[in-house]
């Protein structure tokens, strides 16, 4: 039990290390276009988002494909070096869970080197959140909880993805792209009450949650992707090269 426990937060804590490296390359270049676009695009300009919001579309995107990443690498590297799944499997979803709040925290702390800067100056930081956090009068605590889950959920889409393929071969990778997709749709139903890409064009009547609400919804989708990993992992083939 203590050699499972001693992996899994060895795991948990290589894991967190390495992808946090590839988001301290994500977080400046987000940052320098938040800084750069909104004096060349006017739509952009109009939202004047808080930073924490203009990161958080991004980070969608960037958690999607260090899932995918991650897992296709990292999986086969710690199985064959005699990791079991499981301890793999707990490590990854911890490590992923630190990343994803980790970078909405480094973007808090840039935002609030902005906000800083406007109170000794001329600059005016921008404060807007996303529209369906407009009814809370945080723009810390709830948004970097909020980011966070979600986030989680695009990095457990990008897992899916790589274990299909890994497991099942070219179609049921393919499959697993779709169960990807809705998993997505889903996550982003509960908190922004429209369906995302590629489904962004149905209209689906979805009522507006309370916060509460789609916090425990969220961690119920966080809860059932990790448990559809697990299953799909438990018995995977690992090839030894």
């Amino acid at each position: 039990m203590t050699n499972g426990t001693s992996n899994i937060g060895k795991i948990a804590k290589d894991l967190f290390f390495i992808q946090i490296k590839w988001a301290l390359w994500f977080i400046p270049i987000v940052f320098a276009v938040y800084l750069i676009v909104p004096h060349f695009v006017k739509d952009v300009a109009e939202l004047n988002l808080h930073f924490l919001s203009f990161i958080y579309q991004p980070t969608k995107i960037f958690m999607l494909v260090i899932g995918i990443i991650t897992s296709l690498y990292y999986l086969p590297y710690f199985v064959s070096n005699g990791i079991t799944r499981k301890d793999y499997f707990y490590g990854a979803a911890i490590g992923s869970a630190t990343v994803a709040f980790g970078i909405m925290f480094l973007s808090a702390i840039l935002a609030g080197i902005l906000e800083l800067i406007g109170a000794f100056s001329n600059y005016q930081p921008s404060t807007s959140t996303m529209e369906f956090l407009q009814s809370t009068s945080s723009i810390w605590i709830i948004p970097i909880l909020v980011y966070s889950f979600i986030s989680i959920g695009y990095y457990i889409s990008g897992w899916m993805i790589a274990l299909g393929f890994y497991r099942f071969g070219g179609w049921g990778g393919m499959g697993f792209i779709l169960v990807a997709i809705l998993y997505i749709n889903l996550t982003d139903l509960i908190w922004e009450g429209h369906a995302s890409h590629p489904f962004g064009w149905l209209n689906i009547p979805f009522p507006d949650l309370p916060l509460p609400v789609s916090l425990i919804g969220a961690l119920i989708f966080i809860l059932l992707g990790f448990m559809v990993i697990r299953k799909v992992s438990k018995r995977i083939t690992i090839a030894m090269e």
